[in-house]
């Protein structure tokens, strides 16, 4: 595939279709799992929230999948791994979904690469808590939907937080998504024994995995794993977005309102996104650290489909793999339209948290002129958080970070609602975005 110049993808955009028009036309049907291992990775040292990683390999090390290649750099930070088998060849700044560049480790691929399976699977029954969470924390796993907090840590809560119930979360809302729901049907047990390793850490009495009622398959597939606990169980939830932010979930699915600068431990809920749950069981039975991920790429490609493929495949070799766009692609997201990140040139890698690849032609991605707001309070209609998105956008613009802070910026979860329904076309979650990092620059400078 031609690489496109950075640019190519950039600029505003209203996704003009309504996304109920195109759920079925880009949904992907699968219950098989389809691989795709590319000839080289691009694998980042930052991906995760915290500190960057470190090498620990150089230029010309041969390493194979699995190796750590990269450690990390403080306790919130994770560990990197090889997620092939090859020769290091290049250790650089390269591109990531954020729009800036990143250290990164390039590996090109072993003519006959293998993945090995592990030797033998240990019962996390055979080991205590402090184990527990010491395979975790060697194997790198962070929080797979979205947030990329280092799981360990997570994990490690105060002595006087009680924790009542672990929450699997399947909700997974965003449009044309279904990474989350094609693992659960095909890696059910292991989703639910991760689920019940941080049971034992933070001695919960019973685990819920919730799961949207279009996955019927998925939640078929997850009751059958849990029909031998009885301290877990599945339960559907109302199929809409944004369902999966992790304070919408637990008011919907327990009536647990978390305050907007809390989070759920505190309520005596301990989230975890069902892929980070698989991780865990992987890296707490089996010694294997998080190096693949399911991701969907769908959209305007010829073969859409959920790919099992190593982090640092690039998007491009990934859409290749796909066989390429349909039509003239205008907007790539990494992740969904709502709340992935738009990127603007095919050399950015998967990384642990990419779970999908959303691709808009010039058709589907139309390009709209910003309008002064009429003050019609669409977007604080539909804001989940019970924000007031079109006043902080007027004060983000106006430069006055106070009035911002005092508007609880930094409560936004950046789902998109507010700027999907904006009739002006304001990107209003983008700047509401911007004000809580500068206020965050603020309190530190």
């Amino acid at each position: 595939m031609k690489r496109t110049a950075p640019g190519k993808f950039s600029g505003g955009f209203i996704f003009a279709p309504s996304t109920e028009k195109f759920k079925e036309k880009w949904k992907v049907k699968q219950s098989d799992v389809i691989t795709f291992i590319p000839e080289r990775v691009y694998v980042p040292m930052q991906q995760h929230i915290g500190a960057p990683a470190e090498a620990v390999v150089e230029v010309g090390d041969h390493v194979k999948a699995g190796d750590l290649i990269a450690e990390a750099g403080g306790f919130v930070s994770a560990n990197t791994h090889a997620t092939i088998s090859g020769t290091v060849i290049d250790i650089l700044d390269w591109p990531d979904n954020s729009g800036g560049e990143v250290p990164t480790i390039v590996i090109k691929k072993e003519e006959n690469e293998v993945r090995e399976a592990p030797e033998k699977i240990e019962s996390f029954d055979n080991l205590d808590k402090d184990a527990l969470v010491e395979r975790v924390t060697e194997a790198g796993v962070v929080g797979m939907g979205g947030a990329t907090f280092p799981t360990h840590v997570k994990l490690t809560v105060d002595d006087d937080v009680e924790v009542e119930t672990i929450v699997l979360n399947g909700a997974e809302c965003e449009p044309f998504l279904e990474a989350d729901n094609l693992l659960m049907q095909v890696e059910s047990a292991k989703v639910l024994t991760g689920a019940r390793i941080a049971q034992k850490i933070l001695g919960a009495k019973k685990v819920i995995v919730a799961i949207e009622d279009d996955k019927p398959d998925a939640i078929k597939k997850m009751e059958e794993a849990a029909a031998d606990f009885s301290d877990v169980t599945v339960e559907k939830v109302r199929t809409s977005y944004p369902q999966g932010g992790e304070k919408q979930l637990l008011e919907g699915l327990l009536g647990v309102e978390v305050d907007l600068d809390g989070v759920p431990v505190d309520s005596g809920v301990y989230l975890m996104n069902v892929a980070t749950s698989a991780a865990v069981a992987d890296a707490v039975e089996r010694k294997e650290p998080l190096i693949n991920r399911f991701c969907t790429v769908t959209g305007d490609v010829q073969k859409k489909q959920t790919v099992s493929c190593p982090i640092g495949t690039l998007t491009g070799d990934l859409i290749d793999f796909c066989e390429g766009f349909v039509g003239d692609p205008r907007k790539i997201f990494v992740g969904g339209p709502m709340m992935g990140q738009s990127i603007d040139t095919l050399e950015v890698p998967i990384t642990k948290s990419s779970n999908g690849l959303v691709v808009m032609n010039t058709e589907h991605a139309m390009y709209y002129e910003e309008s002064p707001c009429i003050r019609c309070n669409l977007c604080a209609e539909v804001c989940p958080m019970r924000l007031e998105p079109q006043n902080l956008d007027l004060f983000y613009r106006a430069g006055e970070f106070k009035r911002c802070q005092d508007l609880m910026a930094e409560a936004c979860i950046n789902c998109g609602a507010c700027t999907y329904v904006c009739p002006a076309r304001r990107d209003l979650a983008k700047n509401i975005t911007a004000a809580a990092a500068k206020i965050e620059e603020l309190q530190e400078a």
